[in-house]
């Protein structure tokens, strides 16, 4: 596997599991990854939200931009969509240079959410819930 293939997955993986919880905000990788600016072709981001650790179909999921850029909170949520079968959704028509919120609404008042930059975004998918 090419070096820079794998160091992007490593921090990915570090992303997610260091932030991996009910309310979780992903930081930005402290060097730069394969490149140091965003794709201009990838505009899709792709979310999978599980409980108890399996997929589940028909979630809520809201994107958002972040209310502050200081503190990555998710702001006022411009689209809603369901996860499909396998608990996954794709969000498209993203700004590269931006970075968005995911909200999933896990039920009983429960909610998931995760901000992410383009870094993440564009390379690694978003995992929301319990």
């Amino acid at each position: 596997m090419p070096k820079r293939l794998m160091i992007v997955l490593c921090v990915a993986a570090l992303a997610v599991a260091a932030c991996h919880n009910n309310s979780s905000t992903s930081p930005m990788p402290s060097f730069s990854p394969v490149s140091s600016s965003p794709n201009p072709k990838i505009t899709a981001a792709h979310v999978l939200v599980t409980i108890n650790g399996l997929p589940k179909p028909k979630i809520p999921v809201e994107e958002s931009t972040p209310r502050s850029t200081a503190s990555p909170r998710p702001g006022t949520p411009f689209e809603t969509l369901l996860t499909n079968k396998q608990g996954k959704v794709k969000f498209t028509d993203l700004k590269p240079a931006k970075t968005y919120c995911w909200v999933a609404n896990l039920g009983s008042g429960k909610k998931s959410f995760e901000c992410a930059g383009w870094a993440v975004w564009q390379t690694s998918l978003i995992t929301l819930g319990t």
